[in-house]
């Protein structure tokens, strides 16, 4: 009995000290776009816009923390929905090689490349697949330096297609590989963000796996620091 009531106590202070870390990461994550924002604010109001290059940065920066706000906001509701249940999926059968193909077409990114297109059929949710994709480019793209392309690759293999995202970024260190999913994870010393790339609110990876457990895909990553790093799917077909 008193080895039931301590797990029990165990569970409880572990489940409050994950809620405490949810609040103080989302907190985190929204004190920065609104310092940028006041900051920019206030040098609107004291200089105007009497310099056109600062008011260019201003609205620039400006834009983008609001844009970074939105993105936490609405995975954030995606998450808060997922873990109600309150996120049904609509599963038909999909031309993934179609599907794939139209989404890298309207992501218009030069950087993204299919290098490899393989006709498959899957049964999903093809919405939720987008989501899925944005949340892989986003990631391989915001870690790669802007010289280096994005190769995607659709092959099939036995009663699965193989779908990777292959980058030539600044990798992951092994230890963290599992943690990357989590929300919020980061690691100074293997993401650290390249220089010039837009900021990550750290949910979009915990969205894909999400959206990928519900469709019983299993993720891999392999990767090296220094070297990039490779995302593969393996996605039953039908």
């Amino acid at each position: 009995m008193r080895l039931r009531i301590d797990a029990a106590r165990r569970r409880s202070q572990e489940s409050y000290r994950r809620q405490q870390r949810f609040v103080n990461d989302v907190s985190h994550e929204l004190r920065t776009p609104l310092t940028i924002i006041r900051g920019y604010v206030d040098l609107l109001e004291a200089c105007g816009a009497s310099d056109p290059e600062i008011f260019k940065e201003a609205v620039t920066s400006i834009k983008t923390s609001a844009q970074n706000m939105q993105n936490l906001v609405e995975s954030l509701l995606f998450l808060a929905r997922a873990d109600q249940g309150d996120q049904p999926l609509t599963k038909v059968p999909v031309d993934l090689d179609e599907l794939l193909k139209r989404f890298v077409e309207d992501y218009r990114s030069p950087r993204v490349q299919i290098s490899k297109l393989m006709p498959c059929k899957i049964f999903g949710d093809g919405e939720f697949l987008k989501k899925m994709f944005t949340a892989f480019l986003d990631n391989a793209l915001r870690y790669s330096p802007p010289d280096k392309p994005v190769k995607v690759t659709l092959t099939t293999e036995d009663n699965f297609a193989i779908l990777k995202f292959i980058d030539r970024g600044i990798g992951i260190a092994k230890e963290d590989c599992e943690k990357i999913f989590d929300s919020f994870y980061r690691t100074d010393k293997a993401r650290t963000k390249t220089e010039g790339c837009e900021s990550s609110v750290g949910l979009g990876l915990a969205v894909a796996k999400w959206i990928a457990d519900r469709h019983d895909i299993k993720i891999s990553v392999d990767s090296k620091p220094g070297e990039g790093s490779t995302f593969t799917l393996k996605i039953p077909t039908i």
